[in-house]
C-alpha cells in the first residue's frame, strides 16, 4: 500500500490574540512493512534522490527496526504484542531535505485500527509520542499537552485528537476547558506515480525549506504581536503520552 495526497494544511490561534494561515503542501502514506514498493526512477528508499524516504529520519532514528520502535511506543502505552500492519503519514525528503512537524502511524489488526501514534518534532530536534486508542465507535481522544513546541504556548492544557473525517486529522488545543489552537491537514488522494511526482516537486521543489521559514515567519508575527514567550524547557524524561486513567482501568 502506498499513497500520494494533496494537502491542505490549516492553522488558527484564538487566544491570547487571533493568528491564522492556511497553505497547499502534500504528504504520503504507506505499509511501512512495504518500503521497498516506494522505490521508482523518482523515488529511493534510504537514498538520494528527487524524493526519497530514510529509515533514519524516524523511530529510534538510528536506521534500526521501524517495526520494533512502533512495538516499544504502544508497549509503553499498554498496548503489548502487537503484531498488525502499520501505515505512516509522513513527509518525504526532498532534494535529501525534510521536517515533518507531526507523522501519524497507523496501526491495525488486520483491518481493524487499533491505536494511532502521533510523533511530534520540533525545531530543537526532540520529539515526543502522543498515542490515541481507538475504539469500537471512537476516532477521538484527549490528552494532556507534555511537550514543547511553540515558544509562545507553556506546556498545559490538553489536546484533542480528532480522526473522525477520512483523510483528515484535527488536532485542538485547549487550556481551561478555553479553545486556544486549532490546526488540520486534510489530503486528496492523488495516483503515485513518478509523473505526479514530478509535477509535486515543481510545485513544492522547496518543501522542507517552506515549512522551516514558514514556522519562523509566524513565530515573528506572533511576537510582534505582543503574545507571552516561554523559554524552552527541560524535556520530559518520558517520550509516551497515552490514556493513562484507561489503562488503570483495564
Amino acid at each position: 500500500m502506498k499513497s500520494l495526497y494533496k494537502a491542505k494544511i490549516y492553522h488558527k490561534r484564538f487566544l491570547p490574540r487571533v493568528n491564522k494561515f492556511t497553505y497547499s503542501g502534500f504528504y504520503i502514506r504507506f505499509s511501512i512493512e512495504k518500503l521497498k514498493d516506494l522505490e521508482s526512477l523518482l523515488f529511493s528508499v534510504n537514498k538520494f534522490n528527487l524524493f526519497s524516504f530514510y529509515e533514519k529520519d524516524h523511530g529510534y532514528r538510528d536506521g534500526s527496526s521501524l517495526e520494533k520502535w512502533v512495538n516499544d511506543i504502544l508497549g509503553k502505552a499498554g498496548i503489548n504484542n502487537f503484531s498488525g500492519s502499520v501505515v505512516l503519514q509522513t513527509f518525504p525528503r526532498i532534494i535529501g531535505y525534510v521536517f515533518n512537524p507531526v507523522c501519524f502511524w497507523y496501526c491495525y489488526d488486520e483491518d481493524k485500527l487499533i491505536a494511532i501514534i502521533c510523533a511530534v518534532n520540533n525545531t530543537f530536534g526532540e520529539s515526543h509520542n502522543y498515542v490515541i486508542e481507538q475504539g469500537e465507535n471512537e476516532s477521538n481522544c484527549t490528552l494532556p499537552k507534555e511537550f514543547h513546541v511553540s515558544p509562545f504556548y507553556d506546556i498545559i492544557g490538553k489536546y484533542k485528537f480528532d480522526f473522525t473525517n477520512n483523510n483528515t486529522v484535527k488536532i485542538d488545543y485547549y487550556i481551561d476547558k478555553k479553545l486556544q489552537l486549532c490546526t488540520g491537514i486534510t489530503g486528496s488522494e492523488i495516483p503515485w506515480n513518478d509523473i505526479n511526482l514530478l509535477k509535486t516537486f515543481f510545485k513544492h521543489p522547496f518543501y522542507t525549506v517552506f515549512v522551516i521559514i514558514l514556522i519562523h515567519y509566524q513565530a515573528l508575527k506572533l511576537f510582534f504581536k505582543k503574545n507571552k514567550y516561554f523559554s524552552k524547557p527541560i524535556k520530559l524524561s518520558t517520550d509516551v503520552t497515552y490514556d493513562q486513567i484507561e489503562q488503570k482501568n483495564n
